[in-house]
């Protein structure tokens, strides 16, 4: 993975893991055959993509914001949302102003 969210680029944090969330770390671990750091890293980047979905389905980012976020390409934020079900939150103001911007460029 590429992504800031699984790169090279790292800082070294020293966190409390609660035992139920250290099961799930070490059955990943388990079950993909990885180290239980390698196991923590995915399910971190796993919940960032998923609150990224969350805060854009709620209006609180917008689709480059969301992909900013998690390292994604606007392309791959979309493919992302609409796996997830996710429509468009654009209103109708802010579409009726892009269709009049985009007509008087013409």
């Amino acid at each position: 993975m590429s992504s800031a969210l699984g790169s090279n680029n790292s800082s070294i944090k020293t966190v409390r893991i609660p035992n139920k969330l250290l099961k799930v770390i070490k059955y990943r671990a388990r079950t993909e055959g990885i180290d239980e750091s390698t196991a923590m890293r995915q399910l971190i980047a796993i919940g960032a993509k998923n609150y990224a979905v969350d805060m854009y389905r709620n209006g609180k980012l917008t689709l480059n914001d969301a992909a900013a976020l998690t390292d994604m390409t606007v392309r791959e934020m979309i493919d992302l949302l609409l796996d997830r079900g996710v429509t468009g939150n654009v209103r109708m103001d802010q579409q009726r102003k892009a269709i009049e911007f985009a007509l008087k460029k013409l």
